[in-house]
């Protein structure tokens, strides 16, 4: 009998230590799964230990009859077996466990399981806590840069746990290495006992939120490294040849922006050949030295503005662009002809660099032409505490005449109802952009309830975009409830979420640099020359704009490549005044404009294409004009890029029939792509 015990106690013994290794194994590929498997095991193992020598000792001390001593004995025997200290069969309450029976046979098996399990957790602990940093280090010494295409985040965040999440999902095969340095706060100075046992497991292993196939940690910050030598510094010589590869991205990503131009200019001192992209608002001096540090075949240095991100989101959609909140014009026979008989009018609430990106965003694609070929109305005023002395200077043509008024305004004071009070009756639009989820959403409830108290048609030409970047389950409840009262007609619609901006595809613009090479390349075969020819001058455009040292040359082939961007971005509110019976037969149109203005611009015998034509060629011009002093430009005798000054800021009408050619071969292209 006792024999027959012992082989299945043997065997028993050997399931569940090989089943406790692989839960172990399996649960550490994930810091929190694994500590929660570990806490579970020993609270598990403590019980049935205690379980276990509480009966022993009871069985061995039958004089005494105290219960609680017994147990409390028998719970610190159980703390002792994660120390590695079997005290158990040591103190002489040992007899029980030999006495021949199967019980004793049972518990003595019991109790050498429970020890090896809890001596198996704590090494298990030991091993998480000090070989973390080591397999992330094997890892890179056995790549060494071997891989099809590296992916490294310098400082983490939700930016950059998004962004490497999405990376794994789009490609599977790239390696994404995480290269972090523990805060100051966590080197175990002036800490608790307790605290430094915290840290120990949990600062330098960072918990695993991103699929990170490589985690390393430096001596000191990028931040502080300077020369050529900088993994060195860092105490990561195998992720020299990473940096080296020009196939390799990496991400500097960091809500600190003053800390991100700091890291990236040490990696560009440095000779870096990846890409590189830093987190911070493309403006001012953060746009020259974008300018500077990629104005050199060595290396090329991408500024990415969350802002601009966001708005790009919102451009990208056609639901929400503002031709989707106008009237449509149309001729006696109820066809549209590309103008529109209402006015654009928006309000801004909160200027940060979102509210301002919004700004341009309206101005730019809310500039329609009207019956009379003139520009339509246009308003859009701006409300937010912050100063708009700067901005104004930096785009003086975004003022008063133009349609735009500034009014300082915190949200829900006096001076934002009584603003709100006076546009809602002719609103169209709203983008509410106050740096905080939970306030934007109230600020747009408070707006809707008040337009519909007050009487406003929200049915239709109204929409309210909220920034919503991480929002509570709660915000998304309460945005959902909203938008299923009827009364309210949807209206309220968020943008910018973090989850979709933060993707690969987003922040290097791969799919919308396709798009926009593939418009400028129908642009130019539209004059006459070839596909191959065009893909060809876009090439060398971009060459151009990495090496020439030209400023002037250098500023206005950006510009031009970033109207490239806007007019493939316009195809839809293009769309959308042509109208669909236009648009069913817009190869067929394309095909009937000339590549060279020859006296015509359209050769086609239908009067009604030839007036939608032309309506359509004055919008692009609206939108071209607009989009300039978006960017800072006002009007000028000469165009100079350094003043910002540009000849052809003026009416349609004042255009010689050349230049008006340039956008009907705009409205051509945009009828001829797929």
């Amino acid at each position: 009998m006792n024999i027959l015990v012992q082989i299945s106690a043997v065997i028993v013994a050997l399931i569940a230590g090989v089943l406790y290794y692989q839960l172990l194994a399996r649960a550490s590929r994930n810091n929190k799964r694994f500590f929660g498997t570990v806490l579970t095991a020993a609270v598990i193992l403590i019980l049935v230990n205690t379980t276990v020598a509480a009966y022993t000792l009871w069985t061995a001390s039958p004089g005494e009859r105290s219960v609680w001593s017994a147990l409390v004995l028998a719970f610190l025997h159980s703390l002792e077996m994660f120390l590695f200290v079997p005290h158990m069969l040591d103190n002489g309450y040992y007899g029980p466990l030999f006495d021949g029976s199967a019980v004793g046979a049972w518990s003595l098996y019991i109790l050498a399981l429970t020890f090896t399990l809890g001596a198996t957790t704590s090494i298990a602990l030991i091993i998480k806590a000090f070989n973390r940093r080591r397999a992330g280090r094997e890892w890179l010494a056995a790549r060494k840069g071997k891989t099809a295409r590296s992916h490294i985040f310098f400082t983490g965040g939700d930016a950059a746990v998004l962004l490497a999440a999405n990376i794994k999902g789009t490609h599977p095969k790239d390696a994404v290495i995480f290269v972090g340095y523990p805060d100051p706060a966590e080197n175990f100075i002036d800490l608790s006992l307790w605290e430094k046992l915290k840290r120990l497991f949990d600062s330098r292993t960072q918990e695993d939120k991103g699929p990170f196939d490589a985690m390393v940690y430096s001596r000191i910050p990028l931040a502080q490294a300077s020369g050529n030598n900088v993994c060195k510094q860092l105490g990561i010589k195998d992720l020299a040849p990473f940096l080296k590869d020009r196939s390799c991205r990496v991400y500097i990503l960091s809500p600190n922006e003053d800390e991100n131009l700091r890291c990236t200019e040490v990696l560009y001192r440095a000779g870096c050949a990846a890409t590189l992209y830093c987190r911070g608002r493309r403006e001012g001096i953060k746009r020259m030295y974008e300018d500077a540090m990629t104005n050199t075949p060595s290396a090329i240095v991408h500024i990415v503005d969350p802002a601009v991100l966001a708005v790009r989101s919102v451009r990208s959609r056609a639901d929400l662009l503002p031709v989707g909140y106008v009237q449509k014009g149309a001729d006696e026979s109820g066809r549209q002809e590309g103008w529109v008989s209402s006015a654009f009018n928006a309000v801004v609430i909160g200027f940060g660099q979102t509210g301002r990106e919004a700004l341009g965003f309206l101005y730019e694609q809310g500039a329609f032409v009207g019956r009379d070929f003139r520009k339509s109305p246009f308003g859009c005023t701006v409300l937010a505490p912050e100063p708009f002395e700067d901005f104004r200077r930096s785009f003086p043509g975004l003022n008063a005449a133009a349609g735009v008024s500034y009014i300082h305004a915190e949200a829900g004071s006096d001076p934002f109802w009584a603003t709100v009070e006076q546009q809602m009756p002719a609103l169209n639009y709203v983008v509410i952009a106050l740096g905080d989820d939970s306030l934007n959403l109230k600020t747009a409830v408070d707006l809707v309830e008040y337009a519909y108290r007050s009487g406003k048609d929200i049915s239709k030409d109204f929409v309210i975009l909220i920034e919503q970047g991480q929002p509570t389950r709660l915000d998304e409840l309460t945005l959902s409830h909203y938008n299923a009262i009827g009364q309210y007609h949807s209206c309220i619609k968020p943008f910018g979420s973090l989850r979709e901006i933060w993707t690969l595809d987003n922040i290097t613009a791969e799919s919308l640099t396709a798009r926009a090479k593939k418009y400028f390349a129908g642009y130019h075969k539209a004059q006459g020359m070839s596909w191959e020819e065009a893909v060809a001058a876009w090439d060398a455009r971009e060459a151009e704009i990495r090496d020439t040292t030209d400023y002037a040359r250098h500023s206005k082939l950006v510009r031009q490549r970033s109207q490239d961007f806007s007019d493939c971005l316009s195809v839809d509110t293009k769309a959308a005044l042509a109208g669909p019976e236009f648009m069913s037969r817009r190869r067929e149109i394309a095909e009937c404009i000339p590549p060279s203005f020859n006296g015509a611009h359209y050769t086609g015998p239908d009067r009604h294409v030839e007036t939608v034509l032309h309506y359509l060629a004055v919008q692009e011009h609206l939108r071209w004009e607009a989009s300039h002093v978006a960017l800072g430009y006002t009007p000028g005798p000469e165009t100079d890029e350094i003043k910002k000054t540009h000849a052809c800021i003026v009416s349609y009408e004042e255009l010689d029939s050349v230049m008006k050619h340039y956008d009907y071969l705009v409205v051509k292209t945009t009828l001829a792509a797929e």
